[in-house]
C-alpha cells in the first residue's frame, strides 16, 4: 500500500487550515484551552482506571467476571435482550458478548428465547437463578456505593451523574463506533 508523507487534503467543504507555523490569533487561550484538556484526560484515565479497579473488586466479591456483571445489570434493568444489544451494552464485538452469553446459560444464570413481536429474534432473559444472583450483586453494589459515597450530599452526585452523562454523550458523538442506547432502565 503507497504512503505519503504529504499533508492529508482537507475535505472540499472544510474549513481551510491555518498554516503550520501561523502563531494562533490568541496563543494564551489556546494554551490554556489545551492544558485543560491535557487535565481533563489525566483525570479521565486516571477516573478508568479506578472504576477498573472498582469493577473488578465488586466481580471478584460475587465470584464472576465484570463482563458477566455488566450483563446481570442490563437484562435486570432492560429485561430481555437479543445478544446484539448485549453487545452494544458492553460495547465489544457480538461474538465476545456471545461466548460471555454462552457461559451464562451452562451456569443457569440466563435462557435463550424467541421474541414475541418477531419469532427470528432470540432474547437472552434472567432465569430464576440469574434474577436472583441479579439481586444479591445490586445488594453488594448498592453497599459499595454507600460507602464509596458517605460523606457526599444528594446534590453533589446528581451533579456528578449529569457531568458523567455529558462526558458520555460527547465522548459517543465524537467517536467513530458511537454507542447506541439500548432500550431504556426498566422501572418496575
Amino acid at each position: 500500500m503507497p504512503t505519503s508523507l504529504a499533508a492529508p487534503r482537507p475535505a472540499p467543504d472544510a474549513a481551510p487550515r491555518p498554516a503550520p507555523d501561523a502563531a494562533p490569533l490568541d496563543a494564551g487561550r489556546a494554551d490554556d484551552a489545551s492544558a485543560q484538556h491535557q487535565t481533563l484526560m489525566r483525570s479521565l484515565e486516571e477516573f478508568t482506571r479506578a472504576m477498573r479497579e472498582a469493577g473488578t473488586d465488586l466481580a471478584r466479591s460475587a465470584d464472576c467476571s465484570r463482563a458477566t456483571l455488566a450483563i446481570f445489570h442490563a437484562l435486570d434493568r432492560r429485561g430481555p435482550l437479543p445478544v446484539g444489544d448485549i453487545a452494544q451494552v458492553l460495547r465489544v464485538d457480538i461474538s465476545v458478548a456471545s461466548r460471555q452469553v454462552s457461559c451464562m446459560v451452562d451456569d443457569g444464570y440466563v435462557v435463550r428465547q424467541i421474541a414475541t413481536d418477531d419469532r427470528r429474534v432470540r432474547t437472552i432473559a434472567l432465569s430464576d437463578a440469574g434474577r436472583a444472583r441479579a439481586r444479591a450483586i445490586d445488594a453488594t453494589a448498592d453497599g459499595f456505593m454507600r460507602d464509596v459515597f458517605a460523606g457526599w450530599e444528594p446534590d453533589a452526585m446528581a451533579a456528578a451523574g449529569d457531568v458523567l452523562d455529558r462526558l458520555v454523550r460527547s465522548l459517543d458523538d465524537a467517536s467513530s463506533r458511537p454507542h447506541r442506547s439500548v432500550g431504556r432502565d426498566r422501572t418496575d
